[in-house]
């Protein structure tokens, strides 16, 4: 399979990282914050350099560009939650390295989640599937004690050979008799890693704050459970139309958004059917008006509590208001004809380990 010499997007200025390695840290002891002790991370920290390199060498990189970001240490002086919040709203392609500890780390699953989220919205508004996650085997992991959402992914493991599939990376770069299994394992990695990021990358997002996810829920079992329910809200969904991309899908017999609509005060509807389409058409188009002001500037929001607010306080009130003023042509616009507001919102908070807001 050849690899395009193209450069990601962004990469070639350092600007973002092709690839982010998203794995469970083991945390040094106090005997061992002095160094003196071996670094209990430091076949993660190889295995990162293996594959800095080997993408590397399958781009036009400048020679000074990392490709990678892992999340090595928090260094004194730099904003690291800050860091690794940027790099996940701008790397093309995310690398969850599978270990038991994995799939119980709140942060690891913060990870997966905020990148999931960039995915949904990605489909939202483009109408395109973004499937940029790539598992990879740190230990071997029985489907069976794998979260739904990562049990949904489509990657064959044996594709970067038998070794590496019934073993795992780590006992692949451990033991010296295979090293030609791990080379080649990590090489097949990395080509995966260029094509996904040349071909099914999500659209770059505002950088969110991963530790806030943390006081919403509890574990993170919840939180790959709410992972998993973005995939499934936002599954088939009709793309909302922004600036520069194709409009809005409507179902058979409506109107094109951006087209003009029969007046129905001058030309009635041949049909109840006609009619219905037509009232429906009013309705999706004022809705469709706010909600792409929203997704133009905070996509990747589709789980936040403002994003519920929005939507009561602005989107339904316009969409039933067009609705309206369909179905009775000659009431008058204005503050008269808007109709009135619900009198409750939904509470802003979601419950600890609740399913996100998508639409």
């Amino acid at each position: 399979m050849a690899v395009s010499g193209r450069v990601p997007q962004g990469a070639a200025h350092g600007s973002a990282p092709v690839f982010f390695l998203s794995y469970a840290r083991h945390h040094r002891g106090v005997e061992d914050k002095t160094g003196g002790a071996e670094d209990p991370d430091r076949w993660t920290l190889r295995f990162f350099d293996d594959l800095t390199f080997e993408v590397a060498e399958l781009t036009t990189l400048p020679r000074h560009a990392r490709p990678g970001f892992m999340d090595r240490e928090v260094r004194v002086g730099q904003d690291w939650p800050r860091r690794i919040s940027e790099a996940l709203a701008t790397c093309r392609v995310f690398l969850p390295l599978y270990t038991p500890r994995y799939f119980t780390s709140l942060s690891c699953a913060s990870e997966w989640y905020l990148f999931q989220a960039r995915q949904s919205a990605h489909e939202l508004t483009s109408g395109a599937r973004s499937e940029a996650i790539i598992p990879v085997l740190w230990l071997p992991m029985p489907d069976t004690e794998l979260p739904p959402t990562a049990r949904a992914l489509q990657f064959d493991h044996h594709t970067l050979g038998e070794a590496y599939a019934r073993l795992g990376f780590l006992q692949l770069i451990r033991l010296t008799r295979f090293k030609d299994e791990y080379q080649l394992a990590i090489h097949a990695l990395a080509r995966e890693v260029v094509r996904v990021a040349l071909s099914g990358a999500p659209q770059a997002a505002k950088p969110v704050d991963f530790t806030t996810l943390h006081r919403h829920f509890e574990n993170a079992e919840g939180l790959f459970d709410a992972a998993g329910d973005l995939v499934r809200r936002v599954g088939g969904r009709t793309p909302l139309s922004l600036p520069g991309r194709q409009p809005l899908a409507l179902p058979p017999g409506t109107a094109v958004p951006g087209t003009t609509l029969p007046d129905s005060a001058t030309e009635p509807a041949t049909s109840l059917q006609s009619s219905a389409e037509e009232a429906v058409t009013a309705y999706v188009r004022a809705a469709q008006t706010k909600l792409t002001e929203w997704f133009a500037r905070r996509p990747h929001e589709i789980a936040s509590a403002d994003f519920d607010d929005f939507y009561f306080r602005e989107v339904h009130p316009a969409a039933k208001a067009a609705l309206v003023r369909h179905l009775t042509p000659h009431a008058p616009d204005g503050p008269s004809a808007r109709p009135p507001r619900l009198r409750s919102l939904p509470t802003a908070e979601q419950p600890p380990g609740g399913a996100p807001h998508v639409l």
